[in-house]
């Protein structure tokens, strides 16, 4: 599978995954709460260090693609 997450998706990711993981250690919700909190955190952990989602290839998100800035010849210097 291609890369598709771009970088700042992918810091986002990691911190937010980690954030749960963390959460889910300290078992601040009961249950079941726990274990799915643990599971997106691995996921989102893993997807941003491996910048792959199996979820953005389903939906066919790319945010690994930077557009590039427009330039055209008028912009040279000296015209």
């Amino acid at each position: 599978m291609a890369r598709n997450i771009g970088p700042e998706d992918r810091v986002v990711r990691i911190v937010v995954g980690l954030g749960l993981c963390l959460l889910a250690y300290l078992q601040v919700l009961p249950g079941i709460a726990t274990i799915v909190m643990a599971v997106l955190g691995v996921y989102l952990v893993l997807s941003g260090l491996l910048a792959r989602c199996l979820f953005y290839k389903l939906a066919d998100i790319d945010t690994s693609i930077q557009e590039q800035p427009y330039s055209s010849t008028d912009d040279r210097a000296g015209l």
